[in-house]
């Protein structure tokens, strides 16, 4: 029996090797850390559990979202998502241009005219003129570059176009409803979702790894190499020897392990790009402190780019009597948020979200900080002939790629399990 080596346990990893074994394949799941699931890891501290961000369960395709439902069994709720931007003081509908009929008439003018007298003719060659290419002046400069360059950590004359068609595009008919205070909904494929009635979203990747025969922890590959007809992965003390290997690790990093990797493939993987991510939870002492899932902050005056309300997920993700608020900061090393301290971190949430009225800082009762060094994919100007020559050459040596990071492709939860089935598929 062909037996099939995959590197990290995270969402691709045990999805990839659950579609393995359903094929008849012997698979082996080498993770780092102790507890699988990569950035699908949920924590508990002090009795509020809280997630590496406002995951949720929904896809446009049927079928995953069938077994990624289908995985959770009982343990899921259906939710509304009820997700504001914050600006000038006030929620707007979320995408923004849904919601334009909630601020000032001079913005809303200046929205309205710059989308349908939208000035900025020609083809655009990174994302900037992509927005205003497709937006207009207003929308752009009011929310969507500032919202962008905070997330992305990145100027978007900076970025390439690679994941702009994720991006809905509004008619003109929604834009003008929207202005004149008509209902319009974008993003409808994620209006309702479904979500673990406990344990965070690990309890996604719990269930998809309870279902494998073989997942190693604690192994933290160092090598790869060829060895005749097999593929050898060290730890530095264990050798582990497969048929095929599958690497879910971030390609900055598998590409230093591997023996005999050109110098020009070595020199693109170290011209990735991509942002870290430290997630800041904040218990306070009070109940139904929002009815919102999700706020989105575009002002440039706080580090956090979006602040998820978890116990807006059911009783069992706060102590009771209490809520919970989870902030979202993009860094990179350098920027000066990157090398703050944890402390220094919820002091700029707590009194970042008390200025603006969400809480007071007297009610933050607990806080817990979590840091991820690979959580967004940036695409900059050369991202495509980089991605390109890499996977050109991992294929010429037979060693396949699945996850966010190993293919350094921004994917959602949804898109991550449709490539893993795809993958399979073809192995198979």
């Amino acid at each position: 029996m062909t037996k099939i080596g995959i590197l990290g346990g995270g969402l691709a990893g045990l999805s990839l090797a659950y579609f393995l074994e359903k094929k008849g394949f012997a698979t082996e799941v080498l993770e780092t850390e102790t507890v699988c699931g990569g950035l699908c890891r949920s924590f508990n501290k002090d009795g509020f559990t809280y997630d590496l961000g406002g995951h949720i369960v929904f896809s446009k395709d049927e079928s995953t979202l069938s077994l990624m439902v289908k995985m959770l069994g009982s343990n899921k709720k259906k939710l509304y998502r009820n997700n504001k931007v914050w600006f000038k003081r006030r929620f707007v509908k979320y995408p923004f241009e849904n919601g334009l009929s909630a601020l000032d008439k001079e913005d809303i003018a200046d929205c309205l005219l710059g989308f349908i007298d939208n000035r900025h003719a020609g083809k655009p060659h990174n994302f900037r003129e992509w927005l205003y290419h497709t937006f207009g002046d207003g929308l752009a400069d009011k929310y969507l570059i500032p919202y962008n360059e905070k997330i992305w950590n990145c100027p978007t004359n900076k970025m390439g176009l690679e994941w702009v068609e994720r991006v809905p595009k509004p008619p003109v008919a929604d834009i003008v409803r929207s202005a004149l205070g008509i209902e319009t909904e974008g993003y409808t494929h994620q209006l309702y979702f479904y979500y673990p009635k406990r344990g965070g979203i690990q309890a996604l990747t719990d269930a998809f790894r309870s279902k494998l025969s073989s997942v190693m922890t604690g192994f933290g590959v160092r090598s790869v190499r060829k060895a005749g007809r097999k593929w050898i992965v060290s730890d530095g003390n264990n050798d582990r020897e497969y048929d095929r290997i599958v690497s879910c690790l971030p390609l900055v990093d598998l590409v230093p392990m591997l023996d005999g990797v050109p110098s020009s493939i070595r020199s693109e993987a170290r011209g990735l790009k991509y942002n870290s991510l430290s997630v800041v939870m904040l218990g306070i002492d009070r109940k139904n402190l929002t009815d919102k899932f999700a706020v989105y902050f575009p002002q440039q005056e706080f580090p956090f780019h979006r602040v998820c309300f978890h116990s807006y997920m059911g009783e069992s993700y706060a102590p009771r009597g209490m809520s919970m608020a989870v902030a979202e900061i993009t860094t990179n090393p350098g920027d000066g948020v990157h090398e703050l301290s944890d402390r220094q971190l919820v002091e700029k949430v707590s009194s970042g979200l008390a200025r603006e009225g969400f809480i007071r800082k007297g009610e933050v009762c607990a806080s817990d900080v979590k840091r991820m060094k690979y959580a967004y994919v940036v695409t900059d100007l050369k991202y495509s002939k980089r991605l390109k020559r890499l996977r050109l050459y991992f294929r010429s040596i037979g060693l396949l790629l699945c996850g966010r990071f190993a293919e350094h492709e921004y994917l959602n939860m949804d898109a991550v399990i449709g490539r893993a089935r795809r993958l399979a598929g073809e192995i198979g």
